[in-house]
């Protein structure tokens, strides 16, 4: 599944996941640097998701106000 098509939803329970490996015995050293910058990268995306989100209720809230 491709990111564009992931929703917040599910971007969140990868996120999740990541966090979950660095509190597990799965955790190794080697590792940790990528699997951080992959969940830096998956919480920026969902903070630009949630942003757009935001955006598009602030449109249709004005639109209801007008």
């Amino acid at each position: 599944m491709s990111a564009k098509s992931e929703t917040i939803e599910q971007k969140m329970a990868r996120l999740r996941e990541l966090v979950a490996w660095f509190e597990s015995d799965d955790f190794a050293l080697e590792d940790a640097s990528k699997k951080f910058n992959d969940a830096a990268a998956l919480a920026k995306e969902i903070e630009h998701d949630l942003d757009e989100l935001k955006n598009n209720v602030n449109v249709l809230k004005q639109s209801f106000d007008s």
